[in-house]
């Protein structure tokens, strides 16, 4: 027996293509456009705030430049641990901003993209349930990586990245009511 994941969590085939799709080496801001509200995502996936998950994007971002970012072969997983542990590294005593976000020349911040239907904060609400490790390989696994790839992230082998991701599948099918 299967069990479809719903919309918000299943990746679509574009956006498979384009996490599968290389990355264009010369092109720094086509590189950040593709890869910025994902990334933010991703964060927010691990249970961050939008803000908190863009400001650990941006500082990850920087970190890639001028040409970090050229040499790496797997720029999109560098950008994620580099991004997670940004936003581990922030402050505990988190709190709100009132100001609004500064938008970026051309509007791209990636705020203004990541719109979420009352599904999706449904599921972000129940990922941040569960533990940070499941929390953790859940939000590379809804962004398309592979389990041996989630493994070499984070220093994990496949089959635990694999239990951690089963277990949480069964937490999520339960308190989504799934």
């Amino acid at each position: 027996m299967t069990i479809e994941q719903p919309p918000s969590v299943r990746a679509t085939t574009e956006e498979a293509q384009a996490a599968t799709a290389p990355v264009r080496r010369d092109d720094f801001n086509a590189f950040y456009t593709q890869e910025m509200s994902a990334v933010t995502v991703f964060l927010m996936h691990q249970g961050a705030t939008a803000y908190e998950a863009a400001d650990a994007a941006h500082e990850a971002m920087t970190k890639l430049l001028p040409d970090l970012w050229r040499t790496l072969d797997h720029p999109r997983a560098w950008l994620r641990v580099a991004a997670q542990r940004c936003y581990w590294r922030q402050s505990n005593s988190r709190i709100t901003p009132t100001d609004p976000v500064p938008d970026r020349a051309g509007g791209t911040c990636p705020l203004t993209t990541v719109v979420l239907s009352d599904f999706q904060q449904t599921v972000l609400n129940a990922l941040r349930q569960l533990p940070p490790t499941m929390r953790t390989v859940m939000a590379w696994d809804i962004d398309g990586f592979t389990y041996t790839e989630i493994a070499e992230a984070l220093a994990m082998t496949p089959a635990a990245v694999r239990q951690n991701i089963s277990r949480a599948r069964k937490r999520l099918i339960a308190s989504l009511g799934l």
